[in-house]
């Protein structure tokens, strides 16, 4: 074995450590150790995203991948590709700083929503009759003679009952009892009926974010996200399936992971919060089908081929000591549950926060991300797909693409010239460009005609003659073909040039293709036409930040009036939040997945039709 250590400002004491056989790669080190590296392609070193810093005793001749995706600079500065290097001794490894926009994630909720308060979890201030010789009653027994149930409610707990007669017998009687459904949880002395606390998880392929909730008022208390650690074995969720099909304790290591993961944020909030994780009592998460697997370290090999048939699909409720997640031991985790194999409880949790049983027409909620999930809601009927989009809306498979972090372009405009909004400060250096600023390049570069609606970009000098002479200087001929500067070398972190290839402009086409034919298959099963749509409503981090005018202008909507779309923030958290709170909309997101009509469309024969006319731009 040998130990990798990485160093970085992140880890505690500014370095984490990775032990792995000798031979594994540094990407496998750097996943052992928890290191938040990015690597789309899952390791095959097809994207070029998991860069390390080598020191010099170990640099030698770059390799072909390396050649591919590194200027000669890069290589120079010892950076090397971690998926394709092997180690056979211990080293240091240098990380390369990726920054994320955490808070932009969360700066997109609105203001905390009220919600119907009738949480699953309850307390209740008692104060327990003391044991005479003549009242031989048990301490468990006199515990529920004060309880507002009868005392045949609620099942004997083991771990509670251990610490009861210490508790009854110190400093006072009167206690707090927290209770469960038929089960006490906890039994605390005093009155701690105001520290009541739960969470609400949405685990993304891409970021996980925890809502740390005040169970006596519903509001959120505090917030924290994190790129989820997983992103080592890919960027999408087919990448981290093959992960644990072909890694030995694969399965073990990606649920560690992001049980790992979801403590860091946990920690950090109560410290924040000044909270004693132990008075967190319930947790309900949400998620994709692949990720709900994960998180319960269930093996979903066999999502990823027909019939795309998943380990379970009902609501998941256990004891928060069997993950490993710290909240009280005997805490619920309840996982809500899955439609189908790619359609999980994040879309459950998207019907509950669009509220769609109050819905009146033809709605349309859209979830994009690695994946894209869509629900139609009318007549009665709610029908649901999804399509593998890829993970080009996240900005992974494009050549400069990133996540939504410091430096990312996230908007751009084209005149005589072009304009870049980047994400950061003003005076922030360009180091890639994310989704929604893929999808403003491509829509502003074929409204202009510097590519056309075949997704062609433009080579035939008439043609690129009528642009304007900055414009013309900005298409610049690559050994991969023709590419469109977005930002100069001199505008960039990396001191080379930003660009769009005609190979991104592709995976775009793919990706808006393959949604806007599952809109179409959806809307073909229900009979109705875009002008028949209510309103569009778009989920998610990539949903608040898209441009309504740039998606229409790709043509990854159906078209309709400006008016008729609207971005409802993170829903599938907010759904897990109503879930948390509410054992009202716990019970809807269970009706949801029963009567939710599942269209799976690799089965379906008008797909392909509608994907290959969906290809087209605008």
């Amino acid at each position: 074995m040998v130990n990798i250590t990485f160093q970085k400002s992140a880890c505690p004491g500014g370095e984490c450590i990775g032990t792995v056989p000798a031979g594994s790669t540094i990407l496998q080190a750097a996943i052992a150790a928890g290191v938040h590296l990015q690597s789309a392609c899952g390791g095959k070193g097809t994207c070029g995203k998991c860069r390390v810093i080598l020191p010099p005793e170990y640099r030698s001749e770059p390799l072909p991948e390396e050649k591919k995706f590194l200027s000669d600079e890069q290589i120079r500065n010892g950076i090397v590709l971690a998926c394709k290097r092997h180690v056979q001794e211990d080293m240091a490894i240098t990380l390369i700083q990726q920054k994320d926009v955490y808070d932009r994630k969360t700066q997109l909720e609105k203001a905390d929503r009220r919600h119907a308060l009738s949480p699953y979890v309850h307390k209740y201030d008692v104060n327990v009759s003391t044991p005479t010789i003549t009242d031989q009653r048990s301490d468990w027994e006199r515990l529920m003679a004060e309880l507002p149930e009868s005392h045949s409610i609620f099942r004997f707990n083991r771990r509670v009952a251990a610490k009861l007669p210490g508790i009854l017998r110190g400093v006072s009687s009167h206690v707090t009892a927290v209770t469960a459904g038929d089960e006490i949880l906890a039994v605390e002395t005093g009155d701690t009926r105001d520290r009541f606390y739960g969470l609400a998880i949405d685990i993304g392929t891409t970021t996980i974010v925890v809502y740390l909730m005040n169970l006596n008022d519903g509001k959120v208390v505090a917030r924290g996200a994190l790129t989820n650690p997983q992103q080592g074995a890919g960027a999408d969720v087919l990448s981290r399936i093959a992960y644990t099909a072909d890694h030995p304790g694969g399965l073990s290591q990606l649920q560690s992971l992001v049980v790992e993961g979801l403590n860091h944020i946990i920690s950090d909030l109560c410290r924040e919060k000044e909270i004693n994780s132990e008075q967190i009592y319930q947790a309900v998460v949400v998620g994709n089908t692949t990720m709900s697997h994960l998180f319960l370290g269930i093996d979903p090999t066999y999502l990823a081929t027909a019939p795309f048939i998943p380990g379970f699909r009902q609501t998941v409720s256990l004891k928060a000591s069997e993950l490993g997640l710290n909240i009280l031991g005997d805490g619920i985790v309840t996982i809500l549950p899955i439609v189908a194999g790619y359609v999980g409880s994040d879309t459950i949790g998207v019907m509950l926060s669009g509220q769609i049983d109050t819905l009146k027409g033809i709605h349309l909620l859209l979830d994009i991300g690695t994946n894209g999930e869509m629900v139609l809601v009318g007549k009665g009927r709610i029908l649901t797909c999804s399509t593998a989009a890829g993970p080009t809306f996240e900005g992974a498979g494009v050549k400069y693409g990133m996540r939504a972090a410091d430096g990312a372009i996230e908007r751009v405009r084209i005149s005589d010239d072009v304009e870049l909004g980047v994400i950061g400060k003003e005076t922030e250096k360009v180091r890639g460009i994310c989704g929604s600023g893929l999808i403003e390049a491509v829509s502003e570069m074929f409204r202009v005609g510097i590519i056309t609606s075949e997704g062609r970009m433009i080579t035939a000098e008439s043609d690129i003659a009528k642009l304007s002479p900055a414009l013309q200087e900005r298409i610049i001929a690559d050994t991969g073909g023709r590419e469109f500067v977005l930002a100069w070398k001199d505008q960039t972190v990396s001191g080379e040039n930003v660009t769009i290839t005609q190979k991104d402009i592709r995976g775009l086409q793919l990706a808006k293709g393959a949604i806007l034919a599952g809109i179409r298959v959806l809307m073909a099963h229900l009979e109705v036409s875009p002008e028949d749509i209510e309103m569009i409503h778009l989920a998610g981090a990539f949903g608040n930040y898209i441009s309504r005018e740039s998606a229409l202008g790709i043509g990854l909507l159906p078209q309709v009036p400006l008016a008729k779309i609207q971005s409802i923030g993170n829903a599938a958290g907010n759904g897990a939040q109503m879930a948390l709170l509410s054992t009202i909309e716990m019970a809807k997101a269970n009706q949801y997945a029963l009567v939710t009509e599942h269209i799976e469309l690799s089965a379906d024969k008008l797909f392909q039709d509608e994907f290959l006319e969906a290809l087209a731009l605008g």
